[in-house]
């Protein structure tokens, strides 16, 4: 059989690199062979301070196969958040953007046999305390990667295409380890290249893997875009997908967008929207409000209700659920509670999910229950098509009151069609929404910001809440 290319690795926009299947295990072999030399061994770990690069991938597959436990960090994160994950985890070793490898001597201690049978620890972002390092085994991210492939029909034809960072579970589970399995074709991009859309067509790539800012960004860049006829869909997942910017791509691009839905406790995706959904239940499914999809094969998902309502806590039960967290109990998790408030409807026989937002970013006004990405929604509904976020702010009387950031003025007006309990109050201009590296709206720093007169300024406030004194 021919050698197959694995991965077309393309940096400012211009092809870097092309390397087969063949390749990737020569140089694995000769990168584990560096790794034993250095006295790395079953059950280590080592920070894998790297960006999307082939060498980043070698170093993720040479470490897994030796059995040493992967830490990515971001080369760009801050040196608290860093210093925290090396007092953590206890590295042996960093492996620098270079390609370097350092060993820290102070941490040559052996480890207890029961972290054998980790593959890798990914630390979350942390934005509602301290980082926790997820633990994950290669069985979670192989038994997430094979539901990937079985969803997504990937095989040797299939060509995925990502920019997102191989350091966090999207791209890793996804790009990396699903692509590998399959023996796909994986076009890697160091970063969101002005030229992307062009890049795909030239090799016609299939799937494209983004997140909802990345395909904003890319629409608005060129809303001319004509999609070639092997692009199946974009893939997006992360944070949520608006109505608005869907409609934007059929409307401009006639091309469809598949969300899904997972987190880093149960490695990567849980659920996705069905790929070859016919035009009038892809409607159905997607419009008034985009559905994150169907559960994967091996995913059960519950919704821990709420007294008589529809909706509840999402909590995942699947094989590709981790460890557990660095620290603590590691034995496996059987189920993982999500932290989002979702329901589901049944659409041609089959049960699709959709999500309110998240637990703990439900506003509670005097008793009212508020979901900040519901009420976003409506919104827009009513007319407001630029980029804005709801959050909450301390209120004397009802202890939370609802309140809008944006990083421009708007025809307020639109805000006196949402009924008063939940209207925003206030309308916050801020420097930059807060938003983390995988996509996700960070809420809570953008209340805090709104506090601070220095970071906003308020644009408008609702007249009967100003004068209810």
């Amino acid at each position: 059989m021919k050698d197959k290319v694995w991965i077309k690795y393309y940096v400012n926009g211009v092809l870097n690199e092309t390397v087969t299947f063949k390749d990737i295990k020569s140089r694995i072999q000769n990168k584990k062979n560096i790794f034993i030399s250095s006295q790395l061994t079953e059950g280590d770990r080592v920070i894998v301070k790297m960006n999307n690069s082939v060498e980043a991938v070698v170093n993720y597959l040479a470490l897994s196969e030796i059995g040493i436990i992967s830490v990515p960090v971001n080369p760009t994160d801050s040196k608290i958040r860093i210093d925290y994950i090396i007092k953590d985890c206890k590295p042996k070793a960093i492996i620098f953007e270079d390609d370097s490898l350092k060993i820290i001597k102070n941490n040559l201690v052996r480890n207890n046999k029961k972290y054998c049978n980790m593959n890798t620890i990914i630390y979350t972002s942390g934005t509602t305390g301290v980082p926790k390092g997820v633990c994950l085994s290669l069985d979670n991210w192989r038994n997430n990667a094979n539901s990937l492939i079985k969803h997504h029909k990937l095989n040797e034809k299939s060509i995925l295409a990502t920019p997102l960072p191989i350091l966090h579970c999207n791209a890793h589970g996804l790009g990396m380890y699903a692509t590998y399995f399959s023996k796909s074709t994986l076009v890697l991009f160091d970063k969101v290249s002005d030229n992307f859309l062009d890049v795909i067509t030239k090799e016609k790539v299939n799937i494209a893997s983004v997140v909802p800012s990345v395909l904003s960004k890319l629409l608005s860049s060129k809303k001319d875009f004509k999609a070639h006829k092997d692009l199946k869909y974009f893939l997006t997942a992360a944070a949520p997908l608006s109505v608005d910017l869907l409609t934007d791509i059929i409307i401009h691009w006639n091309v469809k967008v598949i969300q899904g839905y997972g987190l880093t406790e149960s490695t990567n995706f849980s659920c996705t929207v069905p790929i070859d959904l016919p035009n009038n239940v892809y409607k159905k499914v997607m419009f008034p409000h985009p559905s994150i999809g169907v559960e994967l094969d091996g995913v059960h998902i519950n919704i821990k209700k709420q007294g008589n309502s529809d909706f509840g806590e999402l909590s995942i039960k699947s094989s590709s659920n981790s460890l557990g967290y660095w620290n603590k109990d590691v034995s496996g998790r059987k189920i993982v509670d999500t932290g989002d408030i979702g329901y589901y409807k049944i659409i041609e026989g089959r049960k699709f999910f959709y999500l309110r937002g998240r637990k703990k970013e439900l506003i509670n006004r005097g008793g009212e229950k508020i979901y900040p990405l519901e009420l976003e929604s409506e919104i827009r509904n009513f007319g407001l098509n630029i980029d804005f976020h709801v959050v909450s702010i301390n209120d004397d009387i009802f202890g939370e009151e609802i309140a809008v950031v944006v990083l421009e003025e708007f025809d307020f007006a639109i805000l006196d069609k949402v009924p008063y309990f939940r209207r925003p109050k206030k309308v916050f201009k801020i420097k930059n929404f807060c938003v983390g590296p995988t996509g996700k709206v960070q809420r809570a720093k953008m209340s805090t910001i709104c506090k601070d007169p220095k970071e906003a300024k308020i644009i408008w406030e609702d007249e009967k809440y100003k004068n209810r004194n």
